[in-house]
């Protein structure tokens, strides 16, 4: 990137107190300051070659504007700079020739046009008092060149190409003025829409989470009371089973904190992750045994034995986890765990033969909060951060997670691991793999 000059430092007010951002509109126009220049430049040569000493000057600084114009089109973050610049090469070019009214006065009006559109209105008034100044040299002390208030066809013709092109550049600057109007409109409403999503996914997160918060507690609370007033009366069967439900409801209160922490954790940089080999089929297995539990899902295991990945076994879990989470809320009754090596990761497939995700739906699957169903339509448990947090966990491990239709219906979510140096999987042990959860 290339530095800019101390006059070219960016000020906090030219970009927020200005009408009118600067970068909006600075290509287009420099491009028409460049070019106007250009054509003054041309014409001047007429003059010299006609013997009017103010023509040279005219040309020089129609040049100087010509290539800052060209060079500002990229470079720059104020308009001021530019804008004393062409006051200095109009006020010299007056000196030289004599007092010029159409140009004085489109000079003056451009000047004060870009200022009012581009700068905070200290730096216009700094503007409108520098031309001031220039104004009032010019009325002093021109011409330099007494030979040149003749009124000169060629001379004539470069003050009315003068005057022509300030009323252009002042036209092309309104143009690109009502451009960047439009497009800080555009980015205002761009901004209330997403404020006003972010307001409505905090309002369902809230709901949500409130929900799900209180369903266990409220089971908790419950069981205990029921525990505490009758446990003389109550059967070791009875108290048994109250004990794993409790369990059971705490397990699912600690995924839930779990799930809510993680990825602001990540975001900060201040999740740890204590990466070591893992048999992977283990680590299924026995996952998928907790979440398919008291379920009449079929639910199996096909990952070959002796596939030792490299991981965060916590988060390996959590991502697991999700995924077959998921697949138990919207999948169909069986769900199937499987996998294949892809050079030093490992592909793990989860699938179920759900109705799948609609298309449109995809890519809203792995956003935050984020919910096929919504509001009294929600028949399942959850805040809509399962995928999103298989995912980022999974791309914190190294690997990806994404998803795929399954053929000829259902759904597979796919993520990779790092393999451990030492993993040889065995295909041979495939089949003797297979494990399926103790309610299929």
């Amino acid at each position: 990137m290339t530095a800019a000059s101390p006059t070219d430092s960016v000020d906090p007010t030219d970009r927020f107190d200005a009408p009118i951002r600067y970068r909006d509109v600075r290509r287009g126009f420099n491009t028409s300051r460049a070019l106007g220049a250009s054509i003054v430049a041309f014409g001047s040569v007429f003059g010299i070659a006609a013997g009017h000493t103010a023509a040279p000057w005219v040309l020089a600084v129609s040049l100087v504007i010509a290539v800052d114009g060209f060079y500002r089109r990229t470079h720059g973050e104020t308009a001021l700079p530019l804008l004393l610049l062409d006051a200095t090469a109009i006020g010299i070019a007056l000196l030289a020739r004599g007092p010029t009214p159409a140009v004085a006065a489109g000079a003056f009006i451009y000047l004060v046009t870009a200022g009012l559109l581009l700068l905070p209105l200290q730096r216009v008034l700094v503007v409108i008092v520098y031309a001031m100044v220039w104004a009032g040299l010019v009325a002093a002390f021109s011409p330099l060149a007494g030979d040149d208030l003749g009124s000169d066809t060629a001379m004539v013709v470069t003050e009315v190409l003068a005057t022509l092109i300030f009323i252009g550049v002042i036209a092309e600057l309104l143009i690109s003025a009502g451009q960047s109007l439009h497009a800080a409109i555009e980015r205002q409403r761009a901004a209330l829409e997403s404020e006003r999503r972010a307001s409505q996914l905090k309002d369902e997160f809230v709901s949500m989470v409130s929900h799900e918060l209180r369903t266990p507690l409220t089971s908790i609370a419950g069981f205990t009371d029921t525990l505490r007033e009758s446990w003389l009366k109550l059967s070791p069967e009875e108290i048994d089973e109250f004990l794993v439900i409790m369990r059971r409801e705490a397990a699912h209160l600690s995924n839930l904190v779990e799930d809510i922490l993680v990825i602001p954790r990540l975001e900060a940089g201040h999740l740890r992750l204590d990466a070591a080999d893992l048999d992977l089929r283990s680590e299924a297995f026995r996952t998928g045994q907790l979440v398919f539990q008291d379920t009449d899902r079929e639910f199996a295991v096909a990952i070959p034995g002796g596939v030792v990945v490299h991981a965060d076994q916590v988060r390996l879990e959590q991502v697991l986890r999700n995924l077959l989470e998921n697949a138990r809320k919207h999948g169909g009754d069986q769900v199937l765990v499987e996998g294949e090596v892809q050079g030093d990761l490992y592909r793990v497939v989860v699938s179920d033969n759900g109705p799948g995700v609609p298309e449109t739906d995809q890519h809203r699957v792995f956003e935050h909060f984020e919910q096929v169903t919504k509001g009294d339509a929600r028949s399942d448990q959850g805040v809509g951060l399962g995928l999103p947090i298989a995912r980022t966990l999974a791309r914190a491990m190294g690997g990806d997670l994404w998803y795929e239709p399954r053929f000829p219906i259902g759904s597979q979510f796919c993520f990779t691991i790092q393999l451990a140096q030492a993993s040889s999987p065995s295909d041979a042990a495939a089949i003797g793999d297979v494990g399926s959860s103790p309610a299929a």
